[in-house]
């Protein structure tokens, strides 16, 4: 069965979330440098390293879909070549994404600390949750490096990687332990500042409003889930073992869910969304004072006033010429006189 997965498709969708996930961070450095006019924090600093290894795990997923396998499993029918290239990257980049992740987590973790920082229960439990993530991002990524020891190259030496059988851990209870963490660190990242919300001293529909922008951390969660899913199926079936063989009388694909989800896409979702919900409350400062209809109408003034001034200063220089050829026409004739 083909995979629906195809270059032409996810390369756009990499660029695209990824794009404006960077777009973003360098937004919210604007507003806090030029726009708010204040010194940079320990949270910005975070959404900057997270966008690094997002933009770096993002472009190796593009430069898989164009000389690898696109994230997809390898077969037979690919040339040693490509299928060469996608084990590579398949084992990079699960040691970039604990990193991605992490980072992402650790920005809006700092960045409610700055505002509920003042309460002691807060500080303690925003405490324990970046523990936690430095935890995260240490084990899973030092895990999936040290998969076969020292041995690195033992992930891509045999295509058919019949040398990691014997010598390397499996994969498959990392890759599911990394994906239930996931969502695990997002509720609690995102979940504790919820609870502190009505605590704060302004109105009820602020609260509501500050409620709303804060849920915007949750973007990704959809795509961790799914990607949890996905890895409880293949722990099921075995599907990440390098000695992954179907059953006698079970189909190749043991399961629809290894056709209709990539993995590969979902992981890159979830930065890049995960990106863009990291940024968005820190730039609410612009945003509040952002009306969309005044936006327009003062657009439409200054293309107005624009073209006003252009016509006006035409006529000008049509009337001054027409003085000029009159003047010109008078002293002929006073010449001639």
């Amino acid at each position: 069965m083909s995979s629906i997965y195809t270059p032409d498709r996810v390369i756009p969708t990499y660029a695209a979330i990824t794009g404006v996930g960077i777009a973003l961070t360098g937004l919210r450095l604007w507003v806090r440098t030029s726009y708010v006019r204040t010194k940079l924090a320990a949270d910005d600093a975070a959404a900057l390293v997270a966008a690094v290894f997002v933009a770096g795990a993002t472009g190796l997923e593009i430069a898989n879909a164009v000389i690898g396998t696109a994230g997809n499993d390898i077969k037979s029918a690919d040339t040693e070549r490509r299928a060469r290239a996608a084990l590579k990257i398949n084992w990079i980049n699960p040691i970039l994404e604990p990193w991605a992740f992490g980072f992402i987590k650790l920005s809006l973790s700092l960045f409610y600390r700055r505002i509920f920082g003042v309460w002691p229960k807060f500080r303690m439990v925003n405490n324990a949750s970046i523990w936690l993530l430095v935890a995260y991002i240490l084990s899973f990524s030092l895990g999936q490096l040290f998969l076969c020891g020292f041995n690195f190259y033992l992930i891509w030496v045999d295509l058919d990687q019949h040398s990691a059988r014997g010598h390397c851990a499996q994969r498959g209870h990392l890759q599911f332990t990394f994906a239930f963490f996931s969502v695990i660190t997002d509720i609690i990242v995102i979940g504790l500042p919820l609870v502190f919300v009505g605590k704060l001293q302004m109105s009820a529909r602020r609260k509501w409003a500050t409620a709303g922008v804060f849920t915007l951390g949750f973007l990704s969660t959809g795509a961790s889930i799914a990607r949890f899913v996905y890895n409880a199926v293949a722990l099921k079936y075995g599907w990440f073992d390098f000695d992954w063989q179907p059953a006698p009388g079970q189909p190749a694909i043991p399961s629809h869910i290894f056709v209709v989800l990539n993995p590969t896409l979902l992981a890159t979702i979830e930065m890049g969304l995960g990106l863009w919900g990291a940024n968005l409350p820190a730039i609410a400062p612009l945003m509040r004072s952002f009306h969309p209809v005044l936006f327009i109408s003062g657009l439409y003034e200054k293309v107005s006033s624009s073209w006003t001034s252009t016509a006006s200063t035409r006529k000008m220089s049509d009337a001054t010429s027409s003085d000029e050829g009159g003047l010109r026409k008078m002293s002929s004739v006073s010449h001639k006189l």
